[in-house]
């Protein structure tokens, strides 16, 4: 069980990258004042969390409803994570990141740290694949775990960066992303694999 949880949390740690989310965070809420900072931090952790559990608890349904079979899911989100793993790599930050007055605060919150850096893809196709193979309570526990990390360097944000230093939150980034490539070309051969058995 401690495994199993390790596992989980191991791996939505890798795929929501708390520590190279927090550069873009900052990025993006430099300029607001810390009560805002902190509203942008909840609703998107808030935001992230539903979405995750959703997928967590009935993932396959919905992928049943729209007719999309958990295999081409997994190779759409093995896919889809290769460029934020590149970017990762390539430059230590998931994203390009916008000037903080050109946004609305709750639009940030929402897209794009909710959706697409935290409750991408990848990490809704991992909480159902988790759900499935580790079981749900596992797999809640993880992502309860990560998300609260989450939060915690978010609202920490302007101390971990001053703290750390951008260099080595951009080294650790670019070692997440090594990370998440392996974990995105897993999902790809793992979604294969399953196809043509």
């Amino acid at each position: 069980m401690a495994d199993d949880l390790g596992r989980s949390f191991v791996s939505f740690f890798a795929i929501i990258d708390p520590i190279g989310n927090v550069i873009v965070f900052y990025l993006l809420t430099q300029q607001l004042l810390p009560q805002r900072r902190l509203l942008v931090a909840a609703i998107s952790v808030a935001m992230a969390a539903a979405l995750l559990v959703v997928f967590a608890l009935a993932g396959q349904q919905v992928l049943d409803l729209l007719s999309i079979s958990e295999e081409s899911f997994k190779v759409a989100a093995g896919l889809l994570l290769l460029f934020p793993a590149y970017r990762l790599v390539e430059h230590g930050q998931p994203m390009e990141a916008a000037g903080a007055d050109e946004v609305d605060p709750i639009q940030i919150a929402l897209v794009p740290l909710a959706t697409p850096l935290m409750a991408g893809p990848g990490a809704l196709a991992t909480a159902i694949s988790f759900s499935e193979t580790l079981g749900r309570g596992t797999t809640l526990g993880g992502l309860g775990l990560v998300l609260a990390v989450s939060f915690a360097m978010f609202a920490l944000a302007a101390q971990v960066l001053r703290w750390l230093g951008q260099s080595v939150m951009r080294l650790l980034a670019r070692l997440v992303g090594i990370v998440l490539f392996a974990i995105a070309v897993n999902l790809i051969l793992e979604g294969l694999n399953a196809y043509f058995d």
